[in-house]
């Protein structure tokens, strides 16, 4: 799975998706999440900051994050949407919100990615739609 071309931070997308999944699954504490998964996920220290940064943004903003996402859900609700779904949305908006250092192009790009190995086709598309639409009114 990891490849020497993948990105330098999808291991740490990847690592978030996994921890938010159980997070918005199992409602555990989510530092005692992060604390396990970390125990059995090596990451650089490059990507173990990455992943601090990224989980303590969503953490942080969850309810401007959600209520960006649900503005764009045409005819649908997040609570309807898969665990995996809407915390790979979840991943995605954020960093379109709050990191100015990552094209909202490669936060759109890594979460298609994901959803490539962890969703279908479907999902795929409804994902891509929904952070275009974010990434187009931001960019207004």
């Amino acid at each position: 799975m990891i490849g020497s071309r993948e990105p330098l931070r999808r291991k740490a997308r990847r690592t978030a998706l996994i921890i938010l999944y159980i997070y918005d699954l199992m409602n555990f504490p989510l530092d005692e999440i992060v604390k396990e998964i970390l125990e059995k996920v090596k990451l650089s220290e490059k990507n173990l900051e990455f992943l601090d940064k990224l989980i303590s943004k969503i953490k942080e903003n969850k309810k401007i994050i959600d209520k960006t996402i649900k503005k764009h859900l045409i005819n649908w609700k997040l609570e309807r949407l898969s665990y995996i779904d809407r915390a790979i949305l979840r991943i995605a908006t954020c960093e379109i919100l709050f990191f100015d250092d990552i094209p909202p192009k490669v936060s759109i790009n890594e979460a298609i990615e994901l959803a490539k190995e962890f969703s279908d086709e479907d999902a795929r598309r409804f994902i891509n739609g929904v952070l275009d639409a974010i990434y187009k009114e931001i960019n207004k």
